[in-house]
């Protein structure tokens, strides 16, 4: 059984999207990040597929889901999630005013229920000051999420923010 590891949170400044408060917002700080071929390698692991087999046919998957994606299709990977095509741009008051130069094409996640599960089992901590000491030397590249750029609608919609905002953040 793999050892479950807790997950890191820090507090970062952040402007509450309805009132425009300034105030903080939780971030979780990654324990580093897991190569492609690393998972390859994993998920090749107790079968008769060896690493380059399992790496061949994620990119296989990878190519066919990008083939249906660009056609306007929703893309279901089963157990990995799915993916869905989306569209963002400025807001218009006519269908005159709208134009496509505009829009900015993008893909929304939607995890599976087996991967959501996966990281609801998770502990919580508070990010200690090595953390933080660490985040800032790979010039925040432990961080999961941007403070300053918000997520997209529609994205992740299994997961929420994290924030129920009941007081009771369940962080030790």
């Amino acid at each position: 059984m793999a050892k479950i590891l807790s997950l890191k949170v820090r507090k970062v400044k952040s402007i509450n999207p309805k009132t425009k408060e300034e105030g903080l917002a939780p971030r979780v700080v990654s324990n580093g990040k897991s190569a492609f071929e690393d998972i390859c390698y994993l998920a090749g692991l107790n079968t008769t597929a060896n690493e380059a087999e399992v790496e061949m046919m994620g990119k296989l998957i990878l190519q066919a889901a990008s083939r249906q994606l660009q056609n306007g299709y929703i893309v279901d990977l089963g157990p990995l999630g799915t993916l869905y095509p989306s569209v963002t741009g400025k807001w218009a008051k006519k269908a005159d005013d709208m134009q496509k130069s505009d829009l900015t094409l993008k893909v929304n996640y939607r995890p599976s229920d087996e991967i959501a599960a996966a990281i609801q089992g998770a502990k919580l901590a508070w990010a200690s000051a090595e953390d933080e000491k660490k985040e800032q030397e790979n010039g925040g590249a432990n961080t999961t999420s941007d403070p300053e750029e918000p997520e997209p609608s529609g994205s992740g919609d299994n997961g929420g923010d994290g924030d129920d905002n009941d007081g009771n953040d369940g962080i030790e």
